[in-house]
């Protein structure tokens, strides 16, 4: 997420389903949704997504709506980036096909239905380390709930830093007029529609970054977590009034049912 300018740079399910504030230090004590997120290379780019079957991952429409399946790999089991020394190896996936919703569209804000599923080039074997995410229910609301963010990406705005370990940082869903009140409290004209959503804090201080797009917002339940946003936008990182912009994936989720059992 760009701090110059007035237009965000982008921050950056079968239902099988079992600045960055934590770096989790080893591997008994790291939370069981790190096994959940995938690490997207788009040629000389870099998104996050997450696994929701055997054979489906689910990211950003804006990180690979130019690409073709033949430029996408897809690393799953990852937590330290080309680590020799974790316990579990890591796993990385070619791509067959990529669908991007219908009505996904760049946009001088943020994008709208900013979602795509990636057909991988072969089934996933589930792991300790490799698990799919719930999908949400239809329409479902999670205003003034918490959910988790994750990636690799930066860990401030506009650094080209980026961390070997996986990230996370946990913020509140806010209402879609009260996030678009915030920015415009900063002089941002911002529409958030339906199918987006905000999480963050008023004043700042965590938030996805460039570097997250197309990873999960997460939120676990009876012990299932379940994937509730796609990091997509927002203006700057952390920065106050200004909280990150996310696809919702509950206003998409039969399109990802239909793509992912079809």
């Amino acid at each position: 997420m760009d701090p110059a300018g007035p237009a965000p740079a982008h921050a950056l399910g079968v239902r099988a389903c079992s600045s960055k504030l934590y770096d989790f230090l080893s591997w008994t004590r790291r939370p069981n949704y790190e096994n959940r997120t995938a690490y997207i290379r788009i040629g000389s780019s870099r998104c996050g997504g997450s696994l929701v079957n055997r054979y489906h991952v689910v990211t950003a429409g804006h990180c690979v709506a130019r690409a073709s399946a033949r430029q996408v790999q897809v690393t799953l089991g990852d937590y330290v980036i080309n680590s020799a020394v974790e316990p579990l190896p890591a796993y990385t996936f070619g791509v067959r096909k990529i669908n991007v919703h219908p009505y996904f569209k760049f946009t001088p804000q943020a994008d709208r239905f900013d979602v795509a599923v990636l057909r991988l080039d072969r089934p996933v074997q589930y792991m300790p380390h490799i698990a799919p995410i719930c999908l949400p229910e239809k329409g479902e609301d999670f205003l003034g709930q918490f959910g988790w963010a994750a990636g690799w990406g930066a860990l401030q705005a506009g650094s080209r830093l980026r961390p070997k370990t996986l990230q996370a940082v946990d913020v509140p869903i806010i209402d879609n007029r009260q996030c678009e009140r915030w920015h415009k409290s900063n002089g941002i004209n911002v529409v958030i529609y339906d199918e987006m959503m905000c999480a963050g804090y008023r004043g700042g201080t965590k938030d996805s970054c460039q570097g997250d797009s197309g990873g999960p917002l997460m939120m676990e339940r009876t012990g299932r977590w379940y994937l509730i946003g796609i990091v997509s936008a927002g203006y700057s990182c952390a920065q106050r009034g200004q909280p990150g912009i996310y696809h919702r994936v509950a206003q998409t989720v039969d399109w990802i049912s239909y793509i992912i059992n079809s």
